[in-house]
């Protein structure tokens, strides 16, 4: 199968084609793509793709344009998932004392500054988060886009690392780092026909 981890970041996954506009000793995709341009792949190459905190990282206006790529690269009927943070889900969290305010800073709409700890002073194209995301915006424009079987997996999603196997497409094993309670997990099947 050909499996496509768009964005993989720090998070690359083996037996996967990794991607990333950012190259760095600690990024190192298989593919440098520029950001607002087209994959460099043919359509229907794709068997699932893979966009693990990618999209807020898109100019609100431009993530149709870049889904609808990953719909042109993928194979009619792939499966594909989409994990990112949820602003709602992490400020409720916050209130109920179960996350910090900085984690609350991190994940809301920031372009000007670096609000993720731990990472010290590296910063690299596409790390600010360009909207707001949350679960039912990005489930919103997915089936505004015609996506199909969009499925919340939220709170379905076992707090795996290092991949979780899908009950549905059995033979794949999605690349997720990590979930938390603070993300969300969105799965879809690209159009049924190229």
């Amino acid at each position: 199968m050909m499996l496509l981890n768009a964005g993989c970041g720090t998070h690359y996954a083996k037996g996967w084609v990794n991607t990333d506009v950012w190259e760095s000793d600690t990024t190192k995709p298989d593919f440098r793509v520029e950001p607002g341009a087209p994959y460099p792949f043919d359509d229907n190459t794709f068997d699932a793709i893979f966009m693990g905190h990618v999209l807020e990282h898109i100019d609100w206006f431009e993530v149709p344009n870049f889904l609808n790529d990953m719909s042109r690269i993928a194979k009619p009927s792939a499966p594909m998932m989409v994990i990112g943070p949820d602003v709602y889900k992490t400020i409720q969290r916050w209130s109920q004392g179960n996350e910090p305010w900085w984690m609350v800073e991190s994940v809301m709409e920031h372009q000007d500054i670096n609000l993720q700890p731990g990472r010290g002073h590296e910063w690299w194209d596409g790390a600010t988060h360009h909207w707001n995301c949350h679960e039912q915006r990005v489930v919103s424009i997915l089936e505004t886009l015609g996506f199909e079987n969009v499925e919340i997996l939220s709170e379905k999603m076992p707090h795996y690392k290092n991949g979780w196997k899908d009950e549905i497409v059995k033979k794949l094993v999605w690349p997720t780092v990590q979930t938390a309670p603070w993300q969300f997990a969105v799965r879809f099947t690209n159009f049924g026909t190229s």
